[in-house]
């Protein structure tokens, strides 16, 4: 259980990274525990450059989720200085779904939790 716990906190951080490099003015992140999963939500103003903000967020969240890859590499993410780490965090979560508008990015991220 604990092990989760540090996955989400990883992944969490990892969004607030990407998002403050992007120069967002405003962010806001939540975590919603359930019994079965877990939520992840991020909401940003004045993403800096936002088009590109978003392809690179789609692409990297576009990886499936992955457990070998998670369970190898889930205590890098955070780590490194390119966006590489966004990566393992698609590959850490099973949904990934992002939205935006001229000012406002909107990122819900969703890890099912294996029983």
């Amino acid at each position: 259980m604990k092990r989760n716990i540090k996955k989400v906190s990883k992944i969490v951080n990892e969004l607030t990274m990407f998002l403050l490099e992007h120069q967002s003015t405003n962010i806001k992140v939540g975590v919603r525990n359930f019994d079965d999963k877990v939520v992840i939500t991020a909401v940003a103003e004045d993403v800096e450059k936002m088009d590109i903000a978003v392809t690179n967020l789609k692409k990297s969240l576009s990886y499936p989720r992955t457990r070998e890859i998670e369970e190898y590499c889930w205590e890098l993410t955070g780590e490194s200085e390119t966006e590489s780490g966004l990566a393992i965090v698609g590959s850490m979560v099973d949904e990934a779904t992002i939205d935006y508008d001229e000012t406002q990015l909107y990122v819900q991220l969703t890890r099912l939790i294996k029983k």
